[in-house]
Formats: C-alpha cells, structure tokens, sequence
C-alpha cells in the first residue's frame, strides 16, 4: 500500500500554513521559511520557542526528494512529478506536527521532547545532525 496522503490535492502552501498556525497556537515566536534555492519552494520551517525563558530555534526540514524515492520504490505512478511529490511530502509533515501536538495536548510530553532532534546548535546544525555526525553527544553508554 502506497505511503499516506498519496492521493491528496491539498496544497503544498496549505500545508505549511498549517503547520505554522499550529506552531504559533503551541507557543512559537517566531517562524521563518529556508528556500531551495532556484526552485522558490520551502525547504525547511524555522521557529523559535521559548524553553525555561530562553529563545531557541529549530528547523524542521521538508526532505521531499528523500520522500520521491520512496514514492518511486512503492511504485506510485506520478513519482516523478516533483509538484506531486512536493505537495505530498509536506502533507505527511503536516501530518506528523498535528499527531505530536495532539500528543503534546494529553500532558504526556513537552514540546521539546518532540522537536529536540530539530533543535538548532550554535554551529548551526539540528541536533540531530550534531550527534549522527560527531557521535558525541551520546558517549559510550557506560
């Protein structure tokens, strides 16, 4: 069975404006759109929540040529339509942000618990990026 939302026709824009407005309503700041460059479309959302009075931001990227691979593995007819892709790809994230908000609203975890991973270092890498590539932050589990 094909990957979720392989069918829908919301747009790309709705989407994202989707997931801002739930940002903003669960305590962002701020939020900021990173472009492809030559393509005009958005690459990643930007925000800023305040953690224990500190401002910190994160980035949470829409990785929709990964996302066309899969579309191409599961054999779904416009893979190689990248508006199609594109769209479908930020419905998923959409998607995703709705499920941990909506988690996020039964007190069982916080806000940072859900974004950590796109929390931004001060080098400018997600967290994420910072512990698969230095491996350092996890230690050696001793």
């Amino acid at each position: 069975m094909p990957i979720k939302n392989y069918t829908t026709k919301v747009s790309a824009d709705r989407s994202i404006n989707e997931i801002q407005s739930m940002l903003v309503n669960h305590g962002a700041t701020g939020v900021l759109f990173e472009y492809e460059q030559g393509t005009g479309r958005i690459a990643a959302l930007k925000f800023v929540l305040l953690l224990n009075g500190k401002k910190v931001g994160f980035s949470l990227p829409c990785e929709w040529r990964l996302f066309q691979e899969v579309l191409k593995q599961q054999d779904v007819k416009r893979w190689n339509e990248e508006d199609y892709c594109y769209r479908v790809a930020w419905r998923d994230l959409r998607d995703w942000v709705d499920a941990q908000m909506a988690l996020y609203e039964t007190q069982m975890v916080q806000i940072p618990q859900i974004f950590l991973p796109f929390a931004v270092t001060p080098n400018g890498k997600t967290m994420y990026e910072e512990v698969m590539h230095s491996g350092n932050l996890l230690g050696s589990g001793n």
